[in-house]
């Protein structure tokens, strides 16, 4: 099966970013991005240039403006690769920078593959609603089509409209950071195991269509996340020695939200 990978840029950015200050504050995250799309025949990358800013000197925009050139160059280097740039203009109806051609370049792409049958699957990675129609129009064709979203931030509507889903999350990303900045941090580890009760102090219990999830504080100053299973009887245990990493981990990928007040 020929598989297609879509890229609305700044969505991707502005994710890695966010994943970045909430798990290594401080740090700029390194990605492998061959590695974050393997499996994909071809990839399609696409963002703005940005604009100068209102009250910017000319030489730290033509500092930022280099970095994303440079940037685009380095993805564009890659096998499978291929980059489209559009720019970043102030809207006149709304006081801030929009991206201009990107989603147009975007629909253009993905629907003139599909008419031509180039390939069998497409996945778009974005979160932004207006795409909607383009995830209608493609499934009407025949395509089969998966959304790759940030969770929490995107739209039900546009998650309903494709043929499956998947969260563009820590899960996905952290597998796909270079070395230095693996080294930063780690990420949970899970098991699915038969349910064994209340291992240690709750902190924090909600209920869900899929069942209870609770936080607890184990004796060997550990934390644990249990989620629910689909087996019945059985439970998935996400163990960290960091409470805030663990309860980044269990918002970002379960939309399990513990109150700050829980330290």
């Amino acid at each position: 099966m020929t598989k297609y990978l879509f890229i609305d840029g700044a969505c991707l950015r502005t994710t890695i970013e966010e994943i970045g200050k909430r798990y290594a504050p401080g740090q700029v995250l390194r990605v492998d991005y061959d590695r974050l799309t393997g499996g994909y025949d071809k990839v399609f990358y696409y963002d703005a240039l940005p604009a100068k800013r209102s009250g910017e000197t000319d030489e730290d925009f033509s500092i930022r403006r280099d970095a994303a050139i440079s940037f685009h160059d380095q993805l564009g280097s890659l096998d499978r690769f291929h980059v489209y740039e559009g720019d970043t203009r102030k809207s006149p109806s709304a006081r801030k920078q929009e991206q201009k051609k990107v989603d147009v370049m975007i629909a253009v792409d993905m629907l003139t593959h599909s008419f031509r049958r180039n390939m069998q699957h497409a996945t778009l990675l974005t979160g932004d609603l207006d795409f909607k129609p383009l995830l209608d129009a493609l499934v009407l064709e025949g395509m089969s089509v998966t959304l790759w979203f940030p969770p929490h931030k995107t739209n039900k509507q546009l998650i309903a409209a494709a043929d499956q889903r998947r969260q563009l999350d820590i899960q996905s990303i952290y597998p796909a950071l270079k070395p230095v900045s693996k080294a930063l941090f780690s990420i949970p580890s899970g098991s699915g195991e038969p349910s064994r009760g209340d291992i240690g102090r709750v902190l924090h219990a909600s209920n869900s269509d899929d069942g209870e999830s609770k936080l607890f504080e184990c004796q060997d100053r550990t934390y644990v996340f249990a989620a629910p299973n689909p087996n019945p009887g059985y439970c998935t245990y996400w163990t960290h020695t960091d409470l805030t990493i663990l309860k980044h981990f269990a918002f970002d990928v379960f939309g399990f939200a513990v109150p700050d007040t829980v330290a």
